[in-house]
C-alpha cells in the first residue's frame, strides 16, 4: 500500500503536469499556430506577419477565451459525476476528451482551423477534471494537504511547458502534426493511471490513517468477482466505508461539519466571497493571457516577438516550482495556531486568510505592473499570482467545507467564474478596437481591490470567535 501511495502521488503531479493545464501555454501554441498560416485566409498581409492582422488575432483570442469558459463551466458537471459516480466514470470522461482533443489537433490544417475551437475546449476540460479528481489523495498525506494540494495546482501552472516544448520542437524543424500525434498518443497516460492508480469511487482512509485498498487492487477484486455480485457488494461496502470515513476524522469539529447540506454550505457567506475572489481572479489572469500578445506588440518591436513568447512561457513553466510555497505558508500558520483553545477550524480559517491575503496582494501588483507597462516585473508576478490563485481557492474549498461536497462546490464555483470570465473577450475587443488597453486595466485593479473582501471575512470569521462553522 505505501508503494501504491507513493505512486499515486508522484504521478498525479506528473499527469497534471503533462496533460493538465496545457490551455494556459497558449501564447506559445498561437504563436506557431499564427507561422502555419491558420486564420490568416482572410488577412491582407502575409501570413508571417499574422500578428499585424485583427481579425486573426481576434480569432485566437477567441479559441483561447471559449476554450477557459469551457473548461470552467465543465466543472459542476464533472464535479457532480464525481461525487455521484465515482472517479473511475468520470476521468473515463475526461480522458476520452483528452484523447480526442489531442487527435484533432493532430489532424487539422489552416484549412480546418475551426476544428481548434472544440479541440482546445477537449483539451482544456479533461486537464481541469484530471485535477479535480488527484485533488482528493491529499487524503493520502497527513500533516501535508495543504502542501499537496498547491502542489498538484503548481504542476497544473506548468503545464505550459508542453506548448512550449512544441513550439521548441516546431522551431527545431519537427513538423506540426508528427508532435500533436506524439501528444495523442502520451495521452494514454491517464487512461492507465485511472484504472490503475485511483480509487474506483472516492478515496477512503480508515480511522488509523491508512486509505482502503484502491486502484489496482479493485481491478484485481473485479477480475475475481461477477459483475452482478461485485456491484451489489461495492455499493453496500463503499457506503458502509464512507460512513465510516466521515465519521472518524482527526478532530471532533469534523462530525459535525459532515452534517452539514449542500444548501448550508451555499448559503455562507464565505463561499459566496470566494466566488467573487476567483471569479475576478480568473478574469484578470485569462485577459493577461489572452492580450498578451498584443499588449506585447504595443510596447515591443516586431523582431522581439518570439523572445518574449518564450520568456512567457519560461516564468509559467516555474509557476509549478512557486506553488508549494503558498500551501506551505498556510500549514505553518495553521501548525503554529495549535492551542487548545483555539477550535481546529478556526485554526484552518486562519491559514486560509493568509494564504489568500497574499494572493489577494499579488494579484493587485500584477495590475500596477501591466499598467506601467512592466513586462518583466509583471512575468514575476505572474510566476507567484497564477500558482497561488487556483490553488488558494481549491485549498478553501476543501477545508472550509465538509470533502463530501467538494465535487459539487468546485463546479459551481468554477462555472460561475468561467461565465464571469467570458468578459476577456470583450475586453479584448475593447482594446482592439478603441485602443482603451489602460482603461480596461484600471478597470481590473478596482475590481481587484473590492475582491479584498474575501480575505477580510476570513480574518472577521477567524479571529473574532474562538469556535467558526463554516456554514456561518
Amino acid at each position: 500500500m505505501i508503494l501504491l501511495n507513493t505512486l499515486s502521488l508522484v504521478t498525479s503531479l506528473l499527469e497534471v503536469l503533462l496533460q493538465g493545464g496545457a490551455i494556459y501555454g497558449w501564447p506559445s501554441l498561437q504563436f506557431v499556430l499564427m507561422q502555419e498560416g491558420y486564420f490568416a485566409l482572410n488577412c491582407s498581409s502575409n501570413i508571417s506577419n499574422a500578428t499585424t492582422c485583427s481579425s486573426g488575432e481576434a480569432k485566437f483570442n477567441l479559441v483561447f477565451a471559449m476554450a477557459i469558459t469551457g473548461f470552467m463551466i465543465s466543472a459542476i458537471p464533472f464535479g457532480y459525476i464525481l461525487d455521484r459516480f465515482g472517479t473511475w466514470t468520470s476521468r473515463s470522461i475526461a480522458c476520452f476528451l483528452n484523447t480526442f482533443g489531442w487527435t484533432l489537433l493532430a489532424v487539422m490544417s489552416p484549412q480546418t482551423a475551426g476544428l481548434l475551437f472544440p479541440a482546445m475546449i477537449f483539451i482544456a476540460t479533461a486537464g481541469l477534471h484530471l485535477l479535480i479528481s488527484n485533488v482528493q489523495l491529499n487524503d493520502l498525506t497527513t500533516n501535508f494537504k495543504s502542501g499537496y494540494n498547491f502542489m498538484v495546482t503548481g504542476a497544473f501552472d506548468s503545464g505550459v511547458v508542453i506548448f512550449f516544448l512544441v513550439k521548441l520542437a516546431y522551431d527545431n524543424a519537427i513538423q506540426f502534426k508528427t508532435i500533436f500525434q506524439f501528444m495523442a498518443c502520451l495521452s494514454v497516460f491517464p487512461w492507465v493511471r485511472t484504472f490503475l492508480l485511483m480509487p474506483k469511487n472516492k478515496l477512503l482512509v480508515e480511522e488509523n490513517g491508512k486509505a482502503v485498498k484502491f486502484g489496482i487492487f479493485e481491478v484485481l477484486h473485479l477480475a475475481k468477482q461477477t459483475r452482478l455480485n461485485f456491484a451489489r457488494k461495492a455499493k453496500v461496502q463503499f457506503q458502509a466505508n464512507l460512513n465510516q470515513n466521515e465519521i472518524s476524522s482527526v478532530d471532533e469539529t469534523q462530525n459535525t461539519e459532515m452534517e452539514k447540506t449542500l444548501k448550508s454550505c451555499l448559503k455562507s457567506p464565505l463561499f459566496w466571497t470566494n466566488l467573487m475572489f476567483i471569479s475576478v481572479g480568473n478574469l484578470r489572469f485569462v485577459f493577461y493571457v489572452g492580450s498578451y500578445i498584443t499588449w506585447i506588440s504595443q510596447i515591443e518591436i516586431a523582431g522581439r516577438l518570439d523572445f518574449f513568447t518564450n520568456l512567457f512561457s519560461y516564468f509559467l513553466i516555474s509557476g509549478g516550482l512557486a506553488a508549494p510555497i503558498n500551501g506551505l505558508i498556510c500549514d505553518a500558520v495553521i501548525k503554529y495556531n495549535n492551542s487548545p483553545e483555539i477550535s481546529p477550524q478556526t485554526r484552518k480559517l486562519r491559514g486560509l486568510f493568509v494564504s489568500i491575503l497574499i494572493t489577494g496582494t499579488l494579484e493587485i501588483i500584477l495590475n500596477i505592473t501591466v499598467l506601467a507597462n512592466s513586462i518583466y516585473g509583471s512575468l514575476v508576478t505572474l510566476l507567484f499570482y497564477r500558482s497561488f490563485l487556483y490553488g488558494s481557492v481549491i485549498d478553501f474549498i476543501a477545508k472550509a467545507f465538509p470533502m463530501i461536497h467538494f465535487g459539487k462546490l468546485f463546479g459551481f464555483t468554477y462555472i460561475s467564474a468561467g461565465l464571469f470570465g467570458t468578459l476577456q473577450y470583450a475586453l479584448f475587443l475593447t482594446i482592439e478596437n478603441l485602443h482603451l488597453f489602460s482603461v480596461v486595466n484600471y478597470l481590473l485593479l478596482v475590481l481587484c481591490v473590492l475582491s479584498l473582501i474575501h480575505p477580510l471575512l476570513i480574518f472577521v470569521k477567524a479571529y473574532t470567535c474562538k469556535t467558526v462553522n463554516s456554514e456561518e
